[in-house]
C-alpha cells in the first residue's frame, strides 16, 4: 500500500545515507522504529513534542526516548506525554527482534485504534505502559504471551470486553501489576476483570 505509513518508512529507510552500511538486523530494527514514528505522528497540527534525531541519519540508539544495549540493540522505548497520536503499527514487533526490548512506555498520549496483536511478539517485555491514551476495542489475548511482564497498565483508555484469561494467567507468574478500566461503579469503565484473581487494581 503506497499510502501506508509502512511504505513511507520503507522509502525513508532506502534514502538514508548509511543504508548500505546497515546489516539486515539494523535495517529491520530501524524500519520498525520509523514505521512507529510515522504511524504515531499523524497530526501535522499536533506533532510529537520532542522528536530529536528520529528518522535522521543518527543511529537509532540516539533517537529521543530510545535506549539500547551496547549502543546496538533497542532495550527501551519511553515516550510518555510526548503528543503521540495515530495508532501502534504491526511493525512494532520488528523493534523487538534483538530480544532485548524490556520496556515500552507510551502513557499519556493520544494513540488510538485497537491494540496491535503484534505487541504479543515482544517476548522480552517486562513493562508495558499504555495508560491514558485513546485505545478502543478488546484487549488482545496475544499480550498473554509476554511471560516476563511484571507491569501492564491499560487504564484510562476506551477498552472494552473481558480481560483475556491468557493475561490473567500471567498473574500466577511474575506479573505483579495489572491495571485496567474495570471499576464496576464507574460507567466509563468497560472492561470486566476480577480483582485479585486477575487484575491487581481497577481504575
Amino acid at each position: 500500500d503506497k499510502n501506508s505509513h509502512a511504505y513511507e518508512a520503507f522509502l525513508w529507510l532506502g534514502s538514508t545515507p548509511n543504508f548500505d552500511e546497515l546489516d539486515e538486523f539494523h535495517r529491520l530494527q530501524r524500519y520498525g522504529l520509523a514505521t512507529f514514528y510515522f504511524s504515531t505522528n499523524t497530526d501535522a497540527g499536533y506533532p510529537w513534542k520532542i522528536s530529536e534525531s528520529w528518522n535522521s541519519g543518527e543511529h537509532e540508539c540516539n533517537w529521543f526516548g530510545v535506549s539500547c544495549e551496547d549502543d546496538n540493540t533497542v532495550t527501551e522505548i519511553s515516550l510518555p506525554g510526548n503528543r503521540l497520536s495515530g495508532t501502534i503499527p504491526p511493525e512494532i514487533e520488528l523493534v523487538g527482534l534483538g530480544n532485548m526490548l524490556t520496556t515500552l512506555n507510551l502513557s499519556g498520549n493520544n494513540i488510538g485504534g485497537k491494540l496491535a496483536v503484534q505487541l504479543g511478539a515482544l517476548k522480552h517485555l517486562e513493562v508495558l505502559d499504555l495508560k491514558a491514551n485513546d485505545f478502543t476495542g478488546q484487549i488482545p489475548p496475544e499480550i498473554g504471551e509476554l511471560f516476563k511482564l511484571t507491569s501492564l497498565e491499560l487504564q484510562a483508555n476506551e477498552l472494552t470486553g473481558v480481560m483475556p484469561p491468557e493475561i490473567c494467567q500471567l498473574r500466577e507468574g511474575v506479573l505483579d501489576e495489572l491495571i485496567t478500566d474495570c471499576d464496576e461503579e464507574d460507567p466509563f469503565s468497560m472492561v470486566t476483570c476480577e480483582i485479585d484473581s486477575c487484575c491487581s487494581e481497577c481504575y
